[in-house]
């Protein structure tokens, strides 16, 4: 039954693609019908797919690779200070380009998502519905990244201003409540761990970018189609940093995360970031 279970969920990921694309359904991203038609063969509806162990593991592990994913699509140029010294053609380029930060914007706008969040709380307990006013908030302020990274790579938003805003959007709407949830569960409960040690997974990760900052450079000189370093490398990062990140009480998906920024500031080549997507994308 375990089996029969993983061959309908990879038979249905082949046919909704090709569906839509037969009938040109455009209206919702195939990320969000998959999730659909998860929902109606569960056991919420036909309970035709039933849950095993192979599937939890799987679950487990493509919501970290899609985490790493998210972290490798920033585009870290956004955080830098613009240069006075352009050439004529840049300054051509950034007369065109938009002239709102989509990094300034991104925090503005979550921001504003945070302070709707305290209101709903708030009126959630005025109302006897909901009581935990800091939970309730988290719950309000989260964002499922994952299904907003799919969504934006499908319309090829990514390398655009507007995506990379939606996408820095999403990312503090994931990694905000995840903080906010272990600060959380460290007040309340008696078994959380300090909260100092959230800073080892910031220092392993720091430790990486300066360990294999050369990396890519090496890379290229040994490079092998058997040996596949690189992706070798990205699967050693996330596993380490996310059982950091659960040896310190945080979250796995936060290491998750850091992983992807950690093998972006290496800077890997084009190919590399195809391989990932199409592990992740194809098969998670």
């Amino acid at each position: 039954m375990d089996q029969i279970s993983l061959v309908i969920i990879l038979l249905a990921a082949l046919a909704i693609p090709l569906i839509m694309a037969r009938f040109k359904l455009t209206l919702l991203p195939t990320a969000v019908v998959e999730i659909i038609v998860g929902v109606v063969l569960g056991p919420s509806l036909l309970n035709v797919i039933h849950s095993n162990d192979t599937l939890s593991m799987l679950k487990d592990v493509g919501v970290i690779v899609l985490l790493f994913l998210s972290g490798l699509e920033i585009d870290f140029s956004l955080f830098s200070r613009k240069r006075n010294d352009l050439t004529p053609l840049e300054q051509k380029q950034s007369a065109n380009a938009p002239k709102y930060s989509p990094v300034i914007l991104a925090f503005l706008s979550y921001g504003s998502i945070v302070v709707m969040s305290a209101v709903i709380a708030f009126l959630l307990k005025l109302s006897g519905m909901f009581s935990d006013i800091w939970l309730a908030m988290i719950l309000f302020m989260t964002i499922s990244l994952g299904i907003v990274i799919a969504a934006l790579k499908e319309k090829e938003l990514l390398s655009k201003p507007f995506g990379q805003t939606i996408l820095l959007i999403s990312a503090l709407g994931e990694v905000v409540p995840m903080i906010g949830l272990t600060f959380y569960a460290s007040a309340y409960s008696p078994t959380a761990k300090s909260l100092w040690l959230l800073l080892l997974i910031l220092l392993a990760a720091g430790l990486l970018v300066v360990r294999f900052k050369s990396f890519f450079k090496f890379f290229d000189r040994i490079n092998k189609s058997t040996t596949q370093l690189d992706v070798r490398l990205s699967f050693f990062v996330i596993v380490l940093l996310v059982t950091i990140a659960e040896s310190v009480g945080a979250e796995g998906i936060l290491g998750a995360f850091l992983a992807g920024i950690v093998i972006k500031l290496l800077e890997p080549h084009e190919e590399t970031k195809v391989r990932l997507d199409s592990i992740g994308y194809g098969f998670f």
